[in-house]
């Protein structure tokens, strides 16, 4: 099927390349590629971020989550430095979507917190995200949110000059990073190319205090102002090519990545390690992906406008080693997935697109760890976006209808059911520069193999987990999410501010739930289902200090989540945040100083944190801006407080705390 789908792609774009030459294309304002109509992050309905230019070149981090750490609405996980993912208004795991150039990230960092999502942020051009269910296009698995990638491995236009390049040098303290990235773009013909590279190292991070933070949990060998075993170590290149036409282009990429890192928490205290030979301060991983892409656009002059196809493919596996050197868990993760989009033509005032999605993924886990057992997930799902312009504002309506298969390869039952959603919504302009957004979606959800089959200690979330099915339960129910997102906003040259609140009413909630009981040292954690609601709010103000051409500007902003199922409140929700920031814009100059205060969380069942306030400052200077090469140096201090910052969002938030005080440089050389 996929030859096929390649087949008919490749011919129109082909035909019309033949006579092309590389061109220029005119500036157009940045759209939003994880929706099919490429809207602005301003023209959509549901709440949208875009993170790109020199917001994405300081923020850009060792992983997605730490990237979109401090944007509103968002928080992450924390296993370290290197692991973190995403946390959309207190939702996370599986049910956060990350993706590469709008396909899965074909990895299994979904289902533990310790597994790192194979996505260097340095080769980012651009990351979109939809805060709130996105499940209309990308699956049950979207229901918290979507975080798309853009990078330009697969070249979609030519370049303005038939060859540029780009280098990228940058370090900081609390941890000794060490990192430099790498990228050539060139076109001959209707023929575009494009290589990667990029390496980094880091150390041990800094701490203002002990890692542990109960005194009587603490080891006595354990160091003050370092965690242990938070040191890693990745690298990683990618090759892409493209035909691209009048009509269209067709492309492949092929990348490999590599991560290598320690898994910091409570020190063992077992005698057989202590007297073995250690090869490691602690357990590590090493992680290895290679990953095949091809993406493919064809304009069209007739019922259907474009045609967008997109294919992952990848091999994915991670070795869990004891600190002797032993392995203990081989996980491997052999994926591919489908995407094709079709936009049509109007059909009367109605504009919109439908699509097919399919997904194919075989998991297995060998070892001391192997708390799920090898499965094979299937997936189908179609869907369906339409738009109704108005005088004033815009209605949308979808649906989606999806089947999931899972088949264990233990005596386990198999799971086979079919989802459905539907989503509607609108944007008014009330008045001269207001206007009003308002997202009405009802959602289901399909279970994962960890909320099903999980059966033995996962070590990384200290429980012993027992999914649904393992324990021998008869009937399992969708996950119905009953969404409301409503949003306010006014924007002059002068002043913008924008409020938004959100209700989602989920039924059959999948969560875990510790037990008093235990099994191999670990507190039993059955996955049960609890109807759970989540409300919150995210608002901010930004206002120029003087005219519309002023430098200055201040931003002021705030967000808060909570998560609650009937029996009480759910773990790892993120605090109340409450932010400011003062910043400059200049021609070559650029600076921000910005302090967010971080909420105690203690009304949670997991562990309480204290709250902190995140000060931090940053300065970037451009020169050579009308030359052959544009430099971009930038220093960055964070924590400058040097608090002892630990994340509600954290499963090991009692001994992994965020670094301490740090300052960061960096030199960006564009060639063009």
């Amino acid at each position: 099927m996929n030859i096929l789908l390649i087949s008919l792609l490749t011919a129109p774009v082909l035909t019309l390349a033949a006579t092309d030459a590389p061109h220029q294309d005119p500036m157009e304002q940045i759209s939003v590629t994880a929706t099919p109509l490429n809207r602005s992050a301003d023209d959509l309905t549901q709440p949208t971020l875009v993170l790109d230019n020199d917001e994405l070149l300081l923020k850009a981090s060792s992983s997605i989550g730490e990237t979109l750490a401090g944007e509103l609405g968002i928080s992450a996980t924390y296993f370290g430095p290197v692991a973190g993912r995403p946390v959309i208004r207190g939702q996370s795991g599986p049910r956060i979507s990350v993706l590469e150039g709008g396909v899965s990230s074909l990895d299994v960092a979904d289902l533990s917190p310790d597994h790192a999502v194979p996505i260097e942020p340095l080769f980012a051009e651009r990351i979109e995200v939809i805060r709130g269910p996105a499940t209309l296009l990308y699956g049950s698995n979207a229901t918290g949110g979507v975080v798309n990638v853009i990078d330009n491995r697969v070249p979609e236009k030519h370049g303005e000059k038939p060859l540029a390049s780009a280098v990228e040098l940058r370090g900081d303290s609390a941890a000794q990073e060490r990192a430099f990235a790498g990228r050539l773009d060139g076109s001959i013909g209707a023929i575009a190319w494009h290589v990667d590279g990029f390496h980094r190292e880091t150390d041990d991070i800094e701490i203002p205090k002990f890692a542990t933070k109960n005194r009587g949990e603490r080891p006595n060998s354990e160091p003050r102002g370092r965690v242990i075993n938070s040191a890693g170590e990745s690298q990683g290149y990618a090759g892409g090519v493209s035909i691209i036409g009048d009509r269209g282009f067709i492309g492949v990429s092929l990348s490999r990545y590599e991560n290598d890192y320690g898994i910091p928490g409570p020190e063992s205290d077992s005698e057989e390690i202590e007297q073995a030979a250690l090869v490691a301060p602690g357990p590590f991983i090493e992680m290895e992906q290679t990953r095949f892409d091809l993406r493919s656009e064809v304009s069209f002059n007739g019922p259907i406008e474009t045609l967008r196809f997109r294919f992952g493919l990848n091999d994915y596996d991670h070795v869990e080693i004891e600190p002797t050197g032993v392995t203990a868990t081989l996980f491997e993760n052999n994926a591919w997935e489908t995407r094709i989009e079709l936009v049509h033509a109007p059909i009367g005032n109605w504009h919109g697109a439908f699509g097919l999605q399919l997904n194919d993924r075989n998991f297995s886990a060998v070892g001391e760890e192997a708390f799920i057992p090898p499965t094979e997930s299937k997936s189908c799902g179609i869907f369906m976006l339409e738009e109704l312009p108005l005088k004033h504002g815009r209605i949308e309506f979808g649906v989606r209808m999806e089947s999931l298969e899972h088949e264990p390869s233990s005596r386990l039952p198999s799971y086979k059911e079919n989802a459905f959603s539907v989503a509607s919504g609108f944007t008014w302009e009330f008045a001269a520069n207001y206007d009003m957004t308002v997202n009405l979606s009802r959602s289901e959800r399909h279970p994962d193999a960890a909320e099903l089959y999980a059966n033995g200690a996962h070590l990384a979330t200290g429980l012993f987990e027992v999914g649904l099915l393992s324990a021998r339960r008869h009937s399992i129910e969708h996950e119905i999410a009953t969404n409301l997102d409503v949003s306010v906003h006014h924007h002059t040259d002068l002043l913008s501010w924008k409020l938004g609140i959100f209700y989602n009413d989920i039924a059959n909630y999948i969560f875990r739930s510790e037990s008093v009981d235990f099994a191999n040292g670990l507190p039993i954690a059955p996955y049960q289902q609890r109807d759970a609601i989540f409300v919150g709010y995210e608002a901010e103000l930004e206002f120029l200090i003087g005219d519309q051409y002023a430098p200055w500007a201040v931003r002021l902003f705030t967000d808060y989540v909570r998560g609650n199922t009937t029996d009480g409140a759910l773990p790892r929700i993120p605090p109340a945040r409450v932010g400011a920031r003062l910043g400059y814009a200049g021609n070559r100059l650029s600076a921000n100083l910005e302090g967010i205060y971080h909420a105690a969380q203690n009304d949670v069942s997991s562990f309480e944190t204290n709250g902190f306030t995140m000060l931090n400052a940053n300065l970037i200077v451009r020169l050579g801006d009308s030359g052959p090469a544009l430099w971009d140096f930038f220093i960055k201090g964070t924590n400058l407080l040097n608090e002892d910052a630990r994340r509600s969002t954290s499963f090991r938030a009692a001994f992994v705390p965020l670094p301490g005080a740090s300052f960061h440089a960096g030199l960006r050389v564009q060639f063009n």
